[in-house]
């Protein structure tokens, strides 16, 4: 780092889309006595960094009066969109393209928003379609052209009301891809008055503001890269790099971050938070990522049989209890804290960031005169009290060593 200007890469704070609810293992003999596994863990002193979350696991104290919706949901629209009748093999890519697609994301916040109206041209009448439908024969090409039909009128009915709110234009609606410049456009237009972009993400593949203000938020899916590259152009990645293949995991894990961290309940003048309460039973971290197999960190990539044999003992099981227990009763703390964070900018260069700005200028002045552990902690209280600080930087010792060697 010395004499360089330092690049951070963003470690983004996500929320998990399945509740965690921690079973006893199912443990074997031979498992339970097994001594080829060191099981160490930590409890974090920042423990909203941890924070995985999603809907199913708080009750909503707040919830919205939703606009009254027609009984379509999205495999309705597959269904009815499937001119050959084969979906019923290929579901799981129908789904996969529908939720990647721009047209598919645009359909899913018109649900999230909730509260807008669906726009029907004058005179539609849905149940003489619908009747239609039922009397044509199955398969036939009337029968095709009348779901058809229903179908692109569905998705106009929740188009139509995202372009009359300024969240999406005409000409940016076709049947490509939900692409990370896409969507940030999209949310960027919805949460920027709420959310405004600080400045100071020097991305090397985009000047797009949007796309520039999705990293500093730390939505799921814009991960930069040691470069400074992002891949605008390419579907939502939960790891850095390019890909032209699209996941289901980073588009599922939008929803719950835009619903629970940023305020994401629209109301008539704007935007709020949802109160939330967490459910019994719920665990609102993954233990697995503060737990450590013979001194390694875990790696959601590795399927090895090891690491599995290694979670099913005894020693890993109560340190998975044991985190729990630290972490699910702060759960009202780590909230607010992860909502505060998600408003504050990003440290994206140290010397610029910090040593040299006029907010930490005293602070860090008087460190390096006397390099006292007093003067230390106050620079870094006031670091993270000023920026959303990745894993990696919000430890003590980094911001040492940053002190220590950063120009």
């Amino acid at each position: 780092m010395r004499q360089k200007q330092l690049l951070t890469s963003i470690l983004l704070s996500t929320l998990c889309l399945s509740p965690l609810i921690l079973p006893s293992p199912a443990l074997t003999p031979a498992l339970a006595a097994s001594s080829l596994y060191t099981i160490t863990y930590k409890l974090p002193p920042n423990p909203e960094k941890y924070l995985f979350l999603n809907v199913q696991m708080v009750t909503i104290t707040n919830p919205l009066v939703v606009a009254l919706q027609p009984p379509y949901v999205q495999e309705d629209y597959l269904v009815d969109m499937d001119s050959g009748g084969s979906h019923w093999k290929t579901f799981q890519d129908d789904n996969l393209r529908f939720q990647s697609s721009k047209k598919g994301f645009l359909w899913n916040i018109y649900n999230f928003i909730g509260v807008l109206p669906p726009f029907y041209p004058p005179n539609t009448n849905l149940n003489e379609l619908n009747q239609r439908i039922e009397r044509a024969e199955p398969y036939s090409p009337e029968e095709r052209t009348l779901r058809e039909s229903r179908a692109q009128l569905q998705m106009n009915a929740h188009l139509q009301p995202l372009i009359d709110a300024g969240y999406v234009l005409p000409e940016e609606i076709d049947d490509g891809m939900a692409t990370k410049e896409f969507v940030a456009t999209v949310l960027y237009r919805m949460f920027a008055e709420v959310r405004p972009y600080h400045g100071g993400i020097d991305l090397k593949d985009s000047d797009n503001i949007a796309v520039r203000w999705a990293v500093e938020v730390g939505l799921p899916g814009y991960v930069v890269d040691s470069k400074g590259y992002l891949y605008p152009d390419m579907p939502l990645r939960m790891e850095a790099g390019p890909s032209i293949y699209a996941q289901e995991y980073p588009y599922d894990r939008l929803f719950p971050f835009i619903s629970l961290i940023l305020p994401g309940r629209k109301t008539a003048t704007g935007w709020e938070y949802y109160q939330v309460k967490l459910l019994p039973g719920m665990v609102p971290a993954q233990p697995r990522t503060l737990i450590s197999i013979n001194g390694k960190p875990y790696d959601p990539f590795d399927y090895s049989r090891d690491v599995y044999a290694a979670t099913q003992t005894n020693a890993y099981y109560q340190a998975s209890k044991k985190i729990s227990q630290y972490i699910t009763p702060r759960f009202a703390a780590m909230l607010d804290q992860a909502r505060k964070d998600a408003l504050k900018p990003r440290v994206w260069d140290w010397s610029r960031d910090v040593i040299h700005h006029p907010t930490f200028s005293q602070d860090v002045a008087a460190y390096r005169k006397n390099r006292s552990s007093y003067n230390l902690s106050k620079v870094y209280q006031a670091i993270r009290k000023h920026y959303n600080l990745s894993i990696p930087q919000d430890s003590i010792s980094n911001i040492k060593s940053v002190l220590d060697h950063v120009k």
